[in-house]
């Protein structure tokens, strides 16, 4: 009977161990179901698809975008924007150029800055919170714009600005100092604003990127160039240059298009990456010889006439000559005297501010400064077609008070001349 008892035991042991291996065995394949997914026809379809897309060679266009960014810059003060945007509060961007970001002959409204802008807007913005200012004008470079940038952007206090001059300057000494002094001024003001540089090119290949790349290089600064984007492909014969303008300068609605992505493109990348260092602006000039003047006041009839002492406006009267500068003084060709146009200034440089023409109705004026001939400056000239120039009449180190005088020379007494503004640095 003990024996049988103890038997039973040991049957009822192995039986229970049995039972027990069989549950471990059962939750382990359980566990295993629930961790490794068989994968389905689809799914492998799905895999090889996005594969397929990864190993997809970039389109031309794709590739323009690509080669667009020159470089990326400090991204800190554009990440700021986006933020500032996505929280709600009112971002203003505004875009300053010549033709090409005033939308010149581009078969369009939906040029380039306004591309922009909508992307900025759609993307960031919650509602009505972005702003666009578009202060491009035709035939203008960037020492006129930093005439006119007070009036034309500083006044709206914009948080991203985008520079546009690289085919309306030259390698001059007035069109560099005008250059770096709009950065540098756009770098300086009270909110920090971002700061883009667009570099553009014509159908001759000519660009002022290079100098531009300097200053953009110094200040550490995102630069986009247009050359950089497209030229490979125009002299592969990709495509041509009617492809991308109607003309020999200004894209048209494709390139506007195109302009526009190469943009987006930069400030998506900014968006995506970490926030760099802060931004400290940099005091060294990229052009140490040049000069810096930033603190350049316009001077018109509507603004800023206390940074002169008008002595008398002489045979010219009030009246603007342009739609964008309607506040200044002409000379009209009526009078039979030529009393000079006389005024005082106290400062480190003047600029004039006037109206070339290809019209023989327009003569020349003949600058004096403290009683000596300076300059003569014509508004008649083959390239001009009723453009503001803008021009040095006195530059110098240390500021200092001179008394000018602008008249008209003998031989255009019947011709006539527009003031449209002067320029004043302190």
């Amino acid at each position: 009977m003990k024996r049988k008892l103890t038997l039973c035991i040991l049957l009822s042991g192995m039986l229970l161990s049995l039972a027990a291996c069989s549950k471990k065995d059962n939750n382990e394949d359980a566990a295993q179901s629930e961790t490794i997914e068989t994968p389905t026809p689809e799914d492998s379809a799905d895999q090889s698809a996005d594969e397929d897309t990864l190993n997809e060679p970039l389109t031309m266009e794709e590739e323009m975008i690509a080669k667009s960014l020159l470089a990326e810059g400090n991204n800190y003060r554009l990440k700021k924007v986006i933020e500032k945007a996505r929280n709600g509060e009112d971002v203003t961007l505004a875009f300053i150029g010549g033709s090409i970001t005033e939308g010149y002959n581009a078969g369009t409204k939906e040029i380039y800055a306004k591309l922009v802008y909508d992307f900025f807007n759609e993307n960031y913005g919650t509602g009505d919170n972005v702003h666009y200012v578009n202060a491009g004008l035709s035939g203008t470079p960037s020492s006129l714009g930093l005439l006119r940038s007070d009036r034309d952007i500083f006044a709206h206090e914009p948080d991203l600005i985008f520079i546009e001059f690289a085919v309306n300057d030259g390698n001059s000494i007035v069109d560099s100092t005008g250059y770096e002094s709009l950065v540098y001024k756009s770098l300086s003001q009270e909110n920090d604003p971002a700061v883009i540089l667009l570099m553009s090119v014509i159908e001759s290949g000519y660009t002022c990127q290079d100098n531009m790349n300097l200053v953009g290089f110094n200040y550490d600064l995102t630069r986009i160039s247009v050359k950089n984007a497209i030229w490979e492909y125009i002299e592969n014969g990709d495509i041509t240059w009617d492809d991308w303008s109607k003309d020999e300068s200004h894209p048209n609605e494709w390139g506007q298009y195109m302009y526009a992505q190469f943009i987006i493109d930069a400030i998506k990348k900014a968006d995506a990456a970490e926030y760099d260092k802060e931004y400290v602006l940099k005091d060294t000039m990229a052009k140490g010889k040049g000069f810096n003047h930033t603190g350049l006041i316009m001077v018109d009839r509507s603004m800023n006439m206390d940074a002169i002492t008008l002595d008398s406006i002489g045979s010219f009267s009030e009246q603007g000559d342009l739609t964008s500068f309607n506040d200044g003084w002409k000379y009209t060709g009526t009078l039979t005297e030529n009393e000079a146009f006389k005024f005082t200034y106290t400062g480190k440089a003047l600029y004039l501010a006037y109206k070339d023409t290809n019209s023989i109705k327009y003569g020349t004026a003949e600058i004096y400064v403290d009683g000596e001939y300076v300059m003569s400056i014509y508004a008649n000239s083959s390239d001009g077609w009723g453009n503001p120039v803008t021009e040095w009449l006195m530059r110098e180190n240390e500021s200092a008070t001179h008394t000018v005088e602008i008249r008209m020379a003998e031989d255009s007494l019947e011709k006539e001349f527009a003031i449209l503004a002067l320029g004043v640095v302190p």
